[in-house]
């Protein structure tokens, strides 16, 4: 099971199936935001560290695709191939205050 452990100590998990699909979302719509070395083991659990700058332009690029409706769309795509309850914009919610709160993060 992933785990994230921001910078400041706080933490967040998601079962496997569930981070897959999160890590997927961010890649394919946050994509422009992630660069270098950050863009190596989102899928892995190694201690990948995320820079408090990217997490909080995750967070605010997450916030506006919820504002815009691409996260029922997707939900709607998830559904086709019965894997919509995996991924939920209440569990994306709480990614971003991760994220906003971290300082940057480990993914473990």
């Amino acid at each position: 099971m992933p785990a994230l452990e921001g910078v400041n100590g706080n933490h967040f998990h998601m079962n496997t199936r569930s981070w897959r699909l999160l890590a997927d979302f961010i890649f394919e719509r946050c994509a422009d935001l992630i660069k270098g070395d950050e863009r190596q083991g989102w899928h892995e659990n190694y201690g990948k560290m995320i820079s408090r700058e990217t997490a909080i332009a995750i967070a605010d690029r997450l916030e506006k695709l919820i504002e815009e409706g691409a996260v029922k769309r997707y939900q709607i795509e998830l559904s086709i191939v019965n894997m919509e309850f995996y991924f939920s914009e209440e569990n994306l919610r709480k990614f971003i205050e991760f994220c906003r709160h971290s300082g940057g993060f480990d993914i473990w």
